[in-house]
């Protein structure tokens, strides 16, 4: 196995400030050619022969020069590199939206990469071909892929270090910033000239470890970074494919139960009674033959009343014969038919029942208290049944296996919206007319 690179001890080199006059160290000697005087903040150009240009200073110089000083070495990616400089950027238009840029130098191939920090999130950038992902077979950097996220236009605010080309010029560029989280694609236009760049988020913590730093030093991650991957990218598709096949498992589940054929635990007929010490329509307590649930069922109660236009009102107590406890419930049954005018008719039904959940095991009979208009005494059929399914106890099963992801589903498109709120081109504000 081979040793992970090691930070460079890279050549380095010393030039006077033409400015200030003091020393600074920079470390691309052959390709460097415009500096930020640490000292004095001045920028100018050397290229190695003839007088320093000297361009201006910068005069405000930030309170926070970032965590990572100019001549920092470090190992990103594989790769051994060096911080040789450090921009901060501001949209020329909304300057409140600030950056820092650090140029990293790797000496072992002689070229740049960046690494972007905004808001405690961090991106690293290196430069591509015009449309070259759509032809090296790096299919993750289609442009199909992306979406636009920002366009504007930058300045430099402040700087410091060495850089192979004039960071002033930037200032003129058109910046378009298209995403396909972690990756993004930037796009950098001058009249018909055009470029492009790759970038991809950085943990902070691997930037700390790729450069010696503490996490603690980092900057705190605020709101949801452009390119930051979405928690739930990855867990939410295999999550809902298992979800799906729960939810088929539920419902075969519930179909094989519901074809099951019930127990029959009761089936009689039992006669009203008129109770001549009672009120009228009054009848008679009917007590049921005794029977037994040998274990915990939903039980569904049947009822069939030989009804000849008239209404029965029927209080039911299904009792447990050694706890005493009951398990009460009420129908109102009523029958009406007749002709008129040579045509048949009916009105109501002669049947009702009634499912009862979580019934204990144990000996139980069933107390009616018929109420009834005078007439004819009806004949009450009744059927007591077990292994009934309760769709109740399936939808709540199945309430259940959906609240987690539907949850995790929520809080992917949450992150989604918010990382989207810092763009100009929400597609989440579409609806509400905004941009």
């Amino acid at each position: 196995m081979s040793e992970p690179a090691q930070p460079s001890a890279a050549p380095s080199a010393q030039l006077a400030c033409p400015d200030c006059q003091q020393s600074i160290t920079y470390y691309d000697v052959a390709g460097s050619e415009y500096y930020a005087c640490p000292h004095c903040h001045s920028y100018f150009q050397y290229r190695g022969e003839g007088p320093p240009k000297i361009f201006g200073n910068y005069k405000k110089v930030p309170t926070d020069l970032g965590v990572l000083p100019v001549g920092t070495p470090g190992v990103l990616a594989g790769h051994a590199c060096r911080v040789v400089g450090y921009v901060r950027r501001a949209e020329a238009q909304n300057p409140q939206y600030e950056w820092t840029e650090y140029q990293l130098f790797r000496p072992a191939t002689g070229d740049y990469v960046q690494l972007a920090q905004y808001h405690g999130h961090w991106m690293v950038i290196w430069a591509a071909q015009d449309k070259e992902w759509a032809h090296d077979g790096e299919t993750d950097f289609q442009l199909a892929k992306f979406r636009l996220y920002n366009r504007y236009q930058a300045r430099v605010c402040f700087a410091e270090g060495e850089f192979d080309w004039d960071i002033e010029g930037d200032d003129y560029l058109i910046v378009s910033e298209l995403i396909n989280p972690p990756l993004m694609l930037v796009k950098e236009q001058l009249g018909k000239q055009v470029s492009w760049h790759r970038a991809e988020h950085v943990e902070p913590a691997d930037v700390a470890a790729a450069f010696g730093r503490g996490e603690f030093t980092m900057p705190e991650p605020q709101g949801i970074g452009a390119v930051q991957p979405n928690p739930t990218r990855h867990t939410l598709p295999a999550l809902w494919h298992l979800t799906l096949w729960v939810v088929g498992l539920l419902v075969l589940a519930q179909i094989g139960l519901a074809v099951q054929p019930s127990t029959v635990l009761l089936n009689t007929n039992l006669a009203v009674e008129a109770d001549p010490a009672a009120a009228v329509g009054t009848n008679k307590v009917i007590v049921s033959p005794s029977f037994m649930l040998d274990y915990p069922s939903a039980v569904e109660v049947d009822l069939t009343a030989s009804l000849t236009n008239q209404w029965l009102e029927l209080p039911v107590s299904l009792v447990n014969e050694r706890t005493g406890q009951g398990f009460e419930f009420t129908k109102n049954i009523e029958f009406y038919n007749g002709v008129e005018d040579g045509e048949s008719w009916s009105e109501g039904e002669r049947d009702a029942s009634a499912l009862l959940s979580r019934v204990p095991a144990g000996r139980y009979h069933l107390n009616l208290y018929p109420f009834t208009e005078t007439g004819t005494a009806p004949t009450i059929s009744v059927a007591v049944r077990t292994d009934r399914t309760l769709p109740s106890n399936f939808f709540i099963v199945l309430l259940l296996v959906l609240i987690y992801p539907a949850w995790i589903g929520f809080r992917g498109a949450n992150f989604e919206t918010e990382r989207w709120n810092e763009s100009d081109y929400n597609p989440y504000a579409v609806e509400t007319g905004t941009e």
